[in-house]
Parts: structure tokens; sequence; C-alpha cells
């Protein structure tokens, strides 16, 4: 989902990677894409579907516009928002099911106002579940030591503290259109290294005169400053 914190969970394999990338990136255009609208169309359709618990298949042939791309729901896109449904709903049997929720990670790494929207948090005793939907298909991504689950779980540890301790991790990745379902189960307390590497990244890409450039497939694939990049 789109996000709006400066240090963006959805950037955050860029950011932590090559903390140069905030300045380098910064005052250049972010131009929406069809692909990307068509992905925020199908993460709404499944937002409303969970919340009412409806069937996706009922509002085929309806039109929504995302960014000013207008999208016709489909069979297809019905098919796949359905499947994340279920496998939403199978993780959330026995617990609370939270769809949409924004958490706020400020105070783990230490920037105000750092905040992000994960699309699914489901909360048992003792164990906390977050679910990412990933619609596209040119990218297969994998939940094990995925930056921006990781940074989601820091954000639901913190806002939702206030019901219980959580002694488990879960985070998932589910991309429908590749068939592919990532989870990567952890204890709560192993996310403590990983709070101390994104502390120190975003003191880096925000607060050092001059931060460290570091070019690498994940982290350059899509940046926008790759064109006019120095180190790359």
């Amino acid at each position: 989902m789109a996000q709006h914190s400066l240090l963006s969970p959805s950037a955050a394999h860029r950011w932590m990677r090559c903390p140069a990338s905030i300045g380098a990136e910064s005052g250049l255009p972010d131009r929406p894409s069809k692909y990307a609208a068509e992905g925020t169309a199908a993460h709404e359709l499944a937002s409303k579907c969970l919340e009412l618990e409806a069937n996706a298949e009922a509002v085929i042939g309806d039109t929504m516009t995302v960014d000013g791309f207008e999208f016709t729901i489909t069979a297809d896109m019905a098919h796949h928002v359905n499947d994340y449904c279920k496998l939403v709903r199978e993780y959330a049997q026995g617990g609370q099911l939270l769809v949409e929720r924004r958490v706020d990670f400020s105070e783990a790494i230490g920037v105000p106002n750092s905040t992000g929207t994960a699309d699914a948090v489901i909360i048992h005793a003792g164990r906390l579940t977050v679910i990412d939907l990933k619609f596209g298909v040119g990218v297969r991504v994998d939940a094990t030591e995925n930056e921006q689950l990781q940074l989601y779980a820091l954000g639901a540890l913190h806002d939702y503290s206030v019901l219980g301790e959580f002694d488990e991790i879960v985070m998932v990745v589910h991309q429908p259109r590749l068939n592919h379902v990532s989870e990567w189960s952890i204890p709560s307390a192993q996310l403590e290294e990983f709070r101390g590497q994104a502390r120190q990244s975003a003191i880096e890409a925000l607060g050092h005169s001059n931060p460290r450039f570091n070019p690498g497939e994940k982290q350059c694939r899509f940046c926008r400053a790759k064109a006019t990049c120095p180190a790359l």
C-alpha cells in the first residue's frame, strides 16, 4: 500500500541497505504507474471483502479509479483477491483480525511520524501475525528477514502491547497471482537486533552529512535516483 512516512516501510530495503537513497530521491517525481494503481485497487477490494465478509465475485464488472487509472474488476482479480482473503481468514481463526491498520514504529527507529499501513494484523494470545498482500507478478517476495514486514511488526508490537505480551511474531507475504506464500516465524526478542539496525540506518539516512551509498540489485531496482546515482 502507499506509504506517507519519510522512511516508508515499503522502501525500507532501500534506506536500510543504502541510506543515501533518501537524499538522492528527494525532489524527484514519483509518477504513479498503472501496475502500482492496480495493486492499490486489489488491496482496496480485499480490505472491503475482509471487513464485510464478502466475496469479490459479487462485484465483478464494477469499476474502480486509482491514481487516475480506471480498472474493471475482472473474474481474474476477484479470484486472486478471494484467494488472499481465504488465507487471511485461515490465519485469523481463533484470533482478532485487524484490516488495513496503520502501525507506528516511530519509537522503534527514533524518527517521529514513522508509520505504515499493514494489510492485516492478527492477534492471538502470545502471538502476533502480520500479513502483506503483494499483487504484482514481476518480483517474488519472501517474508524471511523482510525489512518492510519487520517494521510493521515493530509498529504492531508498540500499538497493541496493551493487549498483552507477544512471544511469537509471524510474518507472511502472499502473492496470489504467483501462487506464492512465504511465512517467517520468530520469537519477538529476535526483532531487537533488527530494531537496532533500522535505527542506525535511519540516523544515517536522515542525520548524517555524508550518508553511505551502497548499490545492490534489490535496493536499486525501483530507486528513482538510479539513472543519476554516482555510486551505481
